[in-house]
């Protein structure tokens, strides 16, 4: 059976869930909030291509001052921006491309 997972915004809305969850006795558990991120990493890693194929684009790069200060922003500055994954710009490529 599938499960899912919850990242409640605060500790209250955490013992709110917890609660709610064993009074329908179904089983839950807290976690860390450092296991819930190697969790989704590994969710990550997954999805990752293992083909060992390297684009010419793909390789490494030097960073320029501003690229490296863009990567340090912190999530809030980046709150709002939209951000498109490599994978996903290399599939609609190819998806134009085959047309």
């Amino acid at each position: 059976m599938d499960s899912i997972l919850i990242s409640p915004k605060t500790e209250k809305e955490l013992k709110y869930v917890l609660e709610l969850l064993h009074s329908l006795d179904i089983e839950a558990k807290k976690i860390s909030e450092k296991d819930r991120d190697d969790f989704e990493l590994a969710q990550l890693l997954k999805n990752v291509d293992a083909s060992g194929i390297v684009r010419e684009e793909t390789k490494a790069v030097k960073l320029t001052d501003g690229q490296r200060k863009l990567l340090e922003l912190s999530e809030a500055e980046m709150a709002g921006k939209t951000v498109v994954p490599e994978k996903s710009i290399q599939v609609e490529e190819d998806e134009w491309l085959n047309k």
